[in-house]
């Protein structure tokens, strides 16, 4: 939202400072008394930037409208990007709007102005054209390389319209739709690999049936689950397992650490208690390194004894050798 408002805003000056030099009302246009004066071409380029303008105005100030609205209620709310994606879609088009018109006005005002002078408006039209069309295609290829996932379903006017160039050949559509499967399959995995927040429907479920997931909620649950990813086992449920330590009233990853691996074999498969156990003792010795760190950088500034271990006067050293 932020960056459809300040950038809206500023290529609304862009837009009117084009307008002014291309309309007849300002420094352009064309004059009855010029040869080959088009007075279409004239009129086409003033409602072009009309509606160049307009886009550019509104894509602005609703785009601002957003922002506003993110500052004070995104904080509380966690599905606020997905709530509000269909004005965030309606700014996108709206500076898609900009981009094809503000094109379109560039190519009628260059005409409009120098015609007949056909040397200068073939180097000016020429640049504009190179501009244009190297931009998009490498916007287009960017797209397609960083995020196939997102270009392969953009919608097919977008994609086709201003982004064809990765898709005009057979290679290059197969080379997309591979690679957003991957993407895919990356995408997925992490998600499991990060599920360690609470679940957006859990207030809701737990509201409506009095239960909670606890699977999600727990830090059994979390070791579980991320032990669980980590053997490649993505989908598997893993709530069973908590359950069985539930009602021996182990609640806490704490109550685990003194475990060993076969006992927690009885509670979950051989393979996923090895992974419980590995991280464990990881999470163990990550909290002693932890811990053994600021003891020792408390204790270079506590003037203790500790602190004389070194000396940083080189005579004492010169003096016994």
């Amino acid at each position: 939202a932020e960056a459809y408002a300040i950038f809206g805003a500023l290529f609304l000056g862009g837009t009117w400072v084009l307008y002014e030099w291309g309309s007849s009302f300002g420094y352009g246009g064309c004059f009855a008394d010029e040869a080959g004066c088009h007075p279409a071409v004239d009129r086409a380029f003033e409602a072009v930037m009309a509606l160049s303008i307009i886009a550019n105005i509104f894509q602005a100030m609703f785009a601002s409208f957003l922002w506003l609205m993110s500052i004070l209620f995104s904080g509380s709310h966690q599905n606020w990007v997905y709530g509000t994606r269909y004005l965030l879609s309606f700014c996108h088009i709206l500076l898609t709007c900009v981009l094809v018109f503000t094109a379109s006005g560039i190519g009628l005002g260059l005409y409009a102005k120098f015609t007949p002078h056909w040397p200068e408006m073939g180097v000016t039209f020429s640049f504009f054209v190179v501009v244009l069309f190297y931009g998009m295609w490498a916007t287009s290829n960017i797209a397609a390389e960083e995020i196939p996932l997102e270009y392969y379903h953009f919608p097919n006017w977008f994609k086709w319209g201003l982004m064809p160039f990765p898709m005009l050949r057979r290679g290059g559509r197969q080379k997309i739709r591979e690679a957003a499967e991957s993407r895919a399959k990356e995408l997925k995995a992490r998600a499991y690999q990060q599920r360690t927040l609470l679940d957006h429907t859990d207030s809701a479920s737990t509201f409506k049936t009095g239960k909670r997931n606890k699977s999600k909620t727990t830090s059994v649950g979390r070791l579980l689950r991320r032990a669980a990813d980590a053997v490649g086992r993505l989908d598997f449920d893993v709530s069973k397992f908590e359950e069985k330590l539930e009602e021996d009233w182990y609640n806490d990853t704490s109550e685990l650490s003194d475990m060993s691996v076969d006992v927690l074999s009885k509670y979950m498969p051989r393979r996923l208690a090895d992974e419980v156990h590995n991280q464990l003792v990881r999470g163990e010795l990550e909290e002693m390194v932890g811990l053994c760190t600021s003891h020792i950088a408390s204790g270079i500034h506590d003037g203790d004894e500790r602190e004389s271990r070194v000396s940083w006067n080189f005579n004492e050293y010169s003096d016994e050798v």
